[in-house]
């Protein structure tokens, strides 16, 4: 398991140092090569500061050439908390704060190149990039209330102040023109930006369900071999014991009963197994009628106790569907998987102690 887990990382480094620079500057050093909600944001979000620095920086330098040390010192300072707003998210990849610093700052900048025209009268021409920044940083419902409040402080900017327009000549009805196309533009984002939720809503529903047919049983609804397989190599602990369990005479079920009785004795099976396991306790099933069960935490004679316990569990229940009643018995291999012993090899003496079992005489538990 070490060694895969080993060749893992060895992979996902060279895929790391594959990846573009300009693309690892976005990603603010993320190594992972899953395109998640987080890395996602954390990706835009940067992206809209290094635009910002891009946009703010030369235009604050040319308000500065042309004598504008206000609107000039504004311009360069968003572009130096931009840059800052980089370096946090770089070193904390906290989205969440880190957009608060990328809108709030773009509302106040927006609003007083409204009121000061910006650079010869252009200042309004920008305000159009500010509904889809709110709507995807804050979501529908807070990117809404936002939007409504930075509408109503145009309004005021606009109609009730000695903005911009009056100085340099526009025609009256342009305020009203900037502030309907503004709106049109507000309308169009939250139809966007709805439509992505509900599509990206519908496409972790569908990965989720894919994720569960992918590593779940459909019959049993326990781990499938895949998905055991997945946990017990991603886990933190260094030795299991294995419990490999395989149901004698299952054919007979099948042959006398039919199938369906067959997978209902196999969920039942799954129940009586999965409510004797201990808290850190994993069971699945392996395939077919064999069922493999991996607990830590525990001594080698208290796991096979526990093998004891569910045999015995087993070969009292009484099966029960429609008219047929039935019993059932289990046989049982163990093996330790540990630092000398890899999770292929503990697996493979399992099945070997588990085959010495059936040849004994089945319903029983061999642990050598």
């Amino acid at each position: 398991m070490t060694n895969k887990l080993d060749e893992l990382k060895a992979e996902n480094t060279l895929k790391n140092k594959a990846k573009p620079s300009w693309l690892t500057f976005f990603y603010v050093g993320t190594t992972d090569d899953i395109f998640s909600e987080d890395i996602r944001r954390v990706f835009i979000i940067n992206l809209f500061a290094s635009v910002g620095v891009l946009f703010t920086l030369p235009l604050g330098i040319v308000a500065l050439y042309e004598r504008k040390p206000i609107l000039g010192s504004f311009l360069l300072l968003i572009a130096l908390l931009y840059t800052v707003n980089h370096l946090y998210l770089r070193r904390t990849h906290n989205h969440a704060l880190s957009g608060n610093f990328v809108i709030y700052p773009l509302y106040i900048l927006m609003i007083y190149l409204v009121y000061t025209g910006g650079v010869k009268g252009t200042g309004h021409v920008w305000i159009y990039c500010v509904p889809a920044v709110a709507l995807f940083l804050h979501g529908m419902k807070k990117g809404l209330i936002e939007l409504v409040f930075f509408t109503l402080a145009l309004i005021i900017t606009m109609f009730f102040t000695n903005s911009h327009f009056d100085d340099f000549g526009y025609d009256p009805s342009l305020k009203s023109r900037i502030l309907f196309s503004f709106i049109v533009v507000v309308f169009l984002s939250g139809i966007y930006e709805y439509s992505m939720s509900r599509f990206n809503q519908e496409l972790k529903e569908t990965s989720a369900k894919l994720k569960l047919v992918a590593y779940r049983d459909p019959v049993t609804e326990l781990l499938n071999r895949r998905g055991m397989l997945q946990r017990l190599e991603a886990s933190s602990y260094s030795s299991f014991h294995l419990l490999l369990a395989d149901v004698d005479f299952f054919k007979r079920i099948n042959d006398e009963y039919g199938h369906d009785v067959g997978d209902y004795a196999l969920v039942e099976l799954a129940n009586l197994i999965q409510t004797s396991l201990p808290e850190k306790g994993l069971a699945s099933r392996w395939g077919g009628e064999e069922f493999l069960i991996a607990v830590c935490d525990c001594s080698e004679q208290e796991a096979y106790t526990l093998a004891e316990l569910i045999r015995h569990k087993i070969e009292e229940h009484e099966f029960v569907y429609s008219d047929h009643k039935f019993r059932m018995t289990l046989s049982f291999g163990i093996a330790t998987m540990n630092e000398s012993t890899t999770l292929r090899e503990a697996i493979t003496l399992a099945d070997g102690r588990l085959y010495h079992a059936k040849r004994a005489g089945r319903n029983q538990t061999r642990r050598n």
